[in-house]
């Protein structure tokens, strides 16, 4: 499963950047992907790595 920067957090868990994989960041649901850090910040696709 992949989301966007800006979309909702459908399940909660850690996710990763496509990007940049070791940048991995932990969000609950309802709160909204952000954009990748890493890089100087882009939007980004974020990957479900494990379920919380």
């Amino acid at each position: 499963m992949s989301y966007t920067t800006g979309q909702k957090c459908p399940t909660s868990g850690v996710y990763k950047c496509s990007r940049h994989p070791s940048n991995t960041i932990p969000l609950s649901i309802g709160e909204t992907f952000p954009p990748c850090s890493w890089g100087g910040g882009h939007g980004a696709t974020w990957i479900l790595v494990s379920r919380a």
